[in-house]
């Protein structure tokens, strides 16, 4: 156990990395309410999310629905949930369900955890914004569809999403230094860099997080719903398959205004937020927990929005079902293919018997 010296170190981290970061620990403010939040309610939510955005990278890889635009930004995300989730599970799950967090366990987890973990956060928010951004071009400006939105550009910008949500974090890696002491090594922001994570850096993910992301969607939803309610059905939105990844893309921007506002929102008035401590706590881990939850529930909203992406789901379904029934691996299609062959010869046989 760590003398006073290093709880007050502990303290202090804690209370600068809430106030400073979008996705930290709590030290030893997780109580026990949200300690069993996250013990119970974290293993099926992630699992969920795995399972659920594999299925939708399988959907997505069947003939005929790779060479979009709109199904690169949805694997890209599918991809981006599914590392947010496995990264969580190591870095933040033990901290919040168990109080073990990996970046106090060596240097470099103390370097590296959380401008990993918040590249990856960003960098699937930001996806979340182009695909939206992209679907309304679609709708509102048919005719620049067919030289915009292409599989190539969408490739370019969900690769620029990921270069700019790492250069955006990279202060991260030399903000946070280990403190050793009686054994225990401490992850804490240095008194030189206090200013900035205090003053700076809680505006800037403010608004690249949340302000910019929420208006940009938001705005973009209600050029969609504007055209989808005048009912121009006679140019791109007439295309069902169109009209189903819009309603899909309605659905994953309300998800993440529901999901990832509030979170950001608290931390903002955290400060002056009218409750106890210990409640300010539980309410912030919850919605933390509810924030995670937005890179998990994807499957279940396409599934409910889009018919087009539940006849591929089913499609895939029935075709995993006729792998079952059939030979398997090499020597069961050697076999198949031995006995189709003896089969069409002795058909043959017998009509030359008959004449």
């Amino acid at each position: 156990m760590a003398n006073d010296t290093a709880l007050m170190s502990t303290t202090a981290s804690v209370l600068e990395d809430i106030a400073t970061s979008n996705d930290n620990n709590t030290g030893d403010f997780v109580s026990d309410v949200t300690a069993n939040i996250w013990r119970y309610g974290w293993p099926p939510l992630c699992m969920m999310g795995l399972v659920g955005n594999t299925l939708v990278l399988l959907v997505l890889r069947r003939d005929g629905l790779v060479r979009t635009s709109a199904n690169v930004y949805l694997s890209a995300l599918a991809v981006g949930d599914s590392l947010v989730l496995m990264v969580a599970s190591v870095a933040m799950y033990p901290g919040y369900g168990w109080g073990w967090w990996l970046d106090n366990t060596s240097t470099l987890a103390c370097h590296a955890t959380r401008p990993i973990h918040h590249t990856l956060v960003n960098a699937s928010t930001w996806l979340i914004v182009a695909f939206t951004v992209e679907r309304c071009v679609v709708v509102r400006f048919p005719l620049l569809k067919l030289r915009l939105c292409t599989p190539r550009n969408a490739g370019l910008c969900c690769g620029s999403l990921l270069v700019l949500a790492f250069v955006k974090n990279i202060d991260l890696f030399f903000m946070n230094a280990p403190v050793v002491n009686t054994g225990d090594t401490i992850c804490i922001v240095p008194l030189q860099h206090r200013d900035y994570m205090y003053n700076y850096r809680p505006m800037i993910i403010f608004m690249t997080s949340c302000v910019i992301p929420a208006s940009v969607v938001i705005v973009c939803n209600w050029a969609i719903l504007r055209i989808l309610r005048r009912d121009l059905m006679q140019t791109a939105v007439s295309d069902l398959i169109i009209r189903h990844t819009t309603v899909m893309c309605l659905a994953v921007s309300f998800a993440f205004v529901v999901c990832v506002v509030p979170v950001h929102v608290f931390y903002v008035i955290f400060p002056n937020w009218p409750m106890s401590l210990p409640n300010q706590y539980d309410a912030l881990d919850s919605l933390v927990l509810l924030r995670y939850a937005n890179h998990a529930v994807n499957f279940f909203l396409y599934s409910l929005a889009g018919a087009h992406f539940r006849c591929e789901l089913v499609a895939l379904f029935r075709h995993c079902g006729q792998l079952i029934h059939e030979p398997t691996g090499a020597v069961g299609r050697l076999a198949s293919r031995v006995m189709g062959t003896f089969h069409t010869h002795q058909q043959f046989q017998n009509e030359l018997e008959m004449y």
